[in-house]
């Protein structure tokens, strides 16, 4: 039977090369689509899988904390910072004590207190006025933004107190003048074990004699300080990094006034007060004597030196502030994106007033100014007792870009200031910077932590802010992992009436912000911030596995179809052969093992072309697979043989050996719906007539046409989520490739499959051909009747491929695409144009059929044009294989 197979195959050589080119074409897509787009590291679903991990999957925050972003499911990425109270413990407790909660990590803002360092004293001796500028430059990244201040210092002329007569004056005789550097810093409440268990803050301290950990043994102790105000005695660890980048300035200038003797001081003083106190103090000129700068970055340097190991002449710092201020969020509203479509989301601050009452030195504020209490005595105090500094870049979080959710408890918010008020670009766009205003757009992270009991001291019966949550079992991402989250954060929500964000999956969305002016002045101008897109991984998850599945699955699936309908088509056109070959003895389950027999030895060629390209790349190159899945490259390619002859191997059982005498179409019986009165008649009428074969070409093509849309489909909604944050547009740039050279690998498959049936169908009919040529037909009118069929059975398979894409698409994904249904319905042209590309060759053939042929005269011209299409096709095909193995090459890293 071999030998059989093989001289048959001699004997028709046209089709033995198709059949090769047709392997060749199915041996490379497998080849690229199973092999390839699995084993590069830089697909979608590996690329997630590798970056999914995040330090925690769920954050359950007060129920009234929601903002208006949040219907976008977008988080602002300072959320978190800006939250004051609100959680219970008894809540707290609740959620930790739920089976599958491994970490709930609870964190307390409880305000800003004033952190002041005295980092060096100045001696005054000679009697004088002296006038001291001070200065602060702080980098915003905007700009730089200046504040000054003047007072002054007598030597030699004493007034008790401060003396609104003379200006703002202060006395040193012997003692020298401090010279002191004040922030707001943001204090925070944790629980040590589960914030360690989190974040491995524990393993993050840094080494030094007087730091360590937190003392959970340790009572928080408060103490009467008069008027009754209590102060409350709390451990702290400290930051080592500032993340304000600022220059304060002192210069000490001697006014040029007399001050000599006691009777010269008098004089002055006395003059001083008459013309006004400090704004005549102002006019006069001085001569500078020293100056005295300090950076943000010297002074935190010289606090933690202080603290890990204090010295009698280092740096004095007070250890008994006030919180002044709580924290509160940025109120934003939706604004039109100057540019949609590189921000799609776009938001304004809204910037508030400070009251005239307010301790706040600053002049600006974005977030509603919130104080502890009403006046002084409302304001808590605190004694703080420095354990430890840790180091926030020592800390167990995720530090990549593209996954990484709000640590504020550590960091400040990322922004970059990309346009200024007019929307002209900044170019090079310039990184923010936190500033020491508790107010300000940007503010930095709580640089100092203490314990959930201080905290709780402090704010009372409501001090947690946020939980943070990690779940039990979420190892991976997958649908499970999502089910068991879902569950345990609607569980916290039921008990506890906290609302939950599930942030396992999420990634940062480019958003742009604009930032105002107050009071009349220039605002900061357009910001982009990455706010957090909640889910969008877990999104593009579900998404790219329902698409690499749809690419692989429509290959494999329009191969099957290419072969069967190949095999279908050989099989009636073979008909006479097995008619003869029964007639002389042989059997029906004969002609079938022929058939399978024909699709092993094609289907081990496929496998063993694609074992040979993957093979190649693996060896020259860095791809790297399992044994089993190159094993299973090799079954798909015979396995998509083997099923698509399984059809024809039961049909050609049917066969009789009288059919040896039969000639004609698959038919007998024709059926003419309209009348013959013009040429799109004839082929509507030709094309119901011959239904069999009709039907066989609408699915031959429907199929295709249907997987087709859906992965389009699939494609441009998964590449909208992809650009919905920065991970997605990622991994975009990663797959966008492997998408059209799936596109392009079915699509020929398909149109061959096409060719095919086309092609038969002009074969069996060139009696009729030859005879409508006869009688007067030209040749413009034959080619028109051949391509009409063509735009017939796209047309028709595109209906059915629209219903079929339609209906998987609903099952999908649950819902009705209404929304893309003009897209959907514009896919209809790619059937279409696959068979009118498919009846093109087809009906070249038909033109050339001789009127002479109408009596069944012998090879002519339109054989001639068949052997010449077919050698056309051949080289086709192979300058396709060239082609598909170099873009394969290029591929592989």
């Amino acid at each position: 039977m071999m030998r059989f197979i093989w001289n048959s195959w001699w004997r028709n050589k046209g089709r033995f090369i198709l059949l090769l080119v047709g392997a060749l074409i199915v041996s490379t897509g497998l080849s690229y689509l199973v092999g390839v787009t699995q084993s590069n590291s830089g697909t979608v679903v590996d690329e997630l899988q590798q970056r999914w991990k995040s330090s925690y999957h769920i954050v359950v925050r007060p129920a009234d904390s929601r903002s208006v972003t949040e219907e976008l499911n977008l988080l602002e990425p300072n959320y978190q910072s800006g939250l004051s109270g609100g959680i219970t413990m008894e809540q707290l407790e609740t959620v930790k004590g739920m089976d599958d909660v491994e970490v709930a990590a609870p964190i307390a803002m409880i305000g800003f207190v004033d952190n002041e360092i005295w980092m060096e004293k100045v001696a005054l001796q000679e009697p004088g006025i002296y006038r001291v500028d001070w200065t602060e430059d702080t980098n915003s990244g905007a700009g730089v933004r200046k504040n000054k201040s003047s007072y002054y210092y007598t030597v030699g002329w004493k007034v008790e107190g401060l003396d609104s007569e003379y200006g703002t004056l202060n006395y040193y005789e012997d003692e020298k003048v401090p010279l002191g550097i004040l922030s707001n810093v943001m204090l925070a409440g944790i629980d040590p074990e589960a914030e360690d268990a989190l974040v491995g803050l524990e393993g993050a301290i840094l080494e030094g004699e007087n730091s360590a950990y937190f003392d959970e043994a340790a009572e928080v102790t408060q103490t009467d300080i008069g008027e009754g105000r209590t102060q409350t005695n709390i451990q702290v660890l400290l930051s080592n990094v500032d993340f304000v980048d600022s220059k304060t300035t002192y210069t000490f200038s001697k006014l040029d006034v007399p001050f000599s003797s006691m009777e010269e001081r008098d004089k002055t003083m006395e003059m001083v007060k008459e013309k006004g106190g400090q704004e005549y103090l102002d006019t006069q000129e001085g001569e500078e004597i020293s100056t005295h700068s300090f950076t943000s970055e010297e002074t935190h340097k010289a606090y933690i030196k202080n603290i890990l190991d204090p010295k009698p002449d280092g740096v004095e710092f007070l250890d008994d502030p006030f919180v002044f201020f709580k924290a509160s969020p940025v109120d934003y509203k939706p604004v039109d994106s100057p540019f949609p479509e590189k921000w799609p989301f776009a938001y304004e601050v809204k910037p508030f007033s400070i009251p005239e009452d307010s301790p706040l030195l600053e002049s600006e504020a974005y977030r509603e100014v919130k104080l502890t209490g009403k006046d002084v005595n409302d304001w808590k105090g605190l004694k703080l007792n420095f354990k430890g500094v840790y180091d926030p870049a020592k800390l167990k979080i995720s530090k990549d870009p593209l996954t990484e959710l709000p640590m504020e408890t550590y960091f400040p918010a990322k922004s970059t200031l990309v346009m200024d008020e007019d929307q002209n670009p900044v170019n090079p766009p310039a990184d923010m910077k936190p500033e020491n205003n508790p107010y300000g757009f940007l503010t930095k992270p709580p640089m100092m932590l203490t314990t959930l009991d201080a905290a709780e001291k402090v704010l009372g019966e409501k001090p947690v802010s946020s939980i943070r949550v990690k779940v039990k079992g979420v190892e991976t991402m997958n649908d499970e992992s999502e089910k068991r989250l879902q569950a345990v954060a609607d569980q916290i929500e039921k008990e506890t009436g906290l609302i939950t964000d599930i942030t396992l999956g999420s990634s940062p969305q480019p958003a742009l912000t604009h930032v105002p002016g107050l009071k009349g002045k220039e605002g900061i101008g357009w910001v982009e911030q990455p706010w957090i897109k909640i889910g969008s991984s877990m999104t593009i998850f579900k998404e790219a596995k329902v698409g690499l599945s749809a690419i692989i699955a429509s290959v494999i699936l329009v191969a099957i179809v290419y072969v069967f309908s190949s095999n279908l088509i050989m099989m009636f056109t073979r008909k006479k052969e097995f008619a003869v070959l029964l007639s002389i003895g042989w059997r029906p389950n004969q002609l079938s093992k022929l058939l399978f027999m024909e699709a092993m030895l094609l289907g081990s060629f496929v496998s063993l072309v694609s074992w040979v390209i993957l093979g190649y790349f693996y060896v020259s190159s860095s791809v790297s697979t399992s044994i089993v899945r190159f094993i299973l490259i090799g079954c798909f390619g015979l396995l998509i043989y083997l099923l698509g002859t399984v059809i024809p191997a039961i049909l050609v059982r049917k066969i009789k050996p009288y059919e040896a005498m039969r000639s004609g179409e698959i038919t007998a019986v024709s059926r003419r719906l309209l009348p013959s009165s013009s040429i799109l008649t004839m082929s509507v009428n030709h094309f119901i007539g011959t239904w069999k074969r009709s039907i066989l070409s609408i699915v031959s093509i429907a199929l295709p046409t249907g997987l087709f849309i859906l992965f389009l489909f699939i494609t441009f909604r998964l590449k909208g989520v992809m650009f919905a944050s920065w991970l997605g547009e990622y991994v975009a740039m990663e797959v966008g490739a492997m998408h059209y050279i799936a596109m392009g690998v079915a699509l020929l498959i398909a149109i061959l499959t096409t060719t095919e049936i086309i092609w038969q169908n002009v074969s069996e009919r060139k009696p009729e051909i030859a005879l409508l040529k006869a009688v007067g037909w030209q040749n413009g009118k034959i080619r028109r009747l051949v391509l009409y069929e063509g735009l017939l059975s796209g047309l028709a398979a595109g209906l059915l491929g629209l219903v079929i894409a339609i209906t998987a698409i609903w099952r999908i994904y649950g819902e009705f695409p209404t929304e893309h249904l003009p897209f959907i319905l514009v896919c209809i042209l790619i059937p279409i144009a696959t068979g009118m590309l498919g009846a093109l060759f087809p009906a070249a053939t038909a033109v050339n059929v001789m009127p002479y042929q109408a009596l069944g005269g012998s090879a002519d011209t339109s054989e001639k044009t068949e052997k010449g299409f077919k050698v056309v096709l051949v080289i086709a095909g192979i300058i396709l294989f060239v082609g598909m193995i170099a873009v394969l090459g290029n591929a592989v890293p």
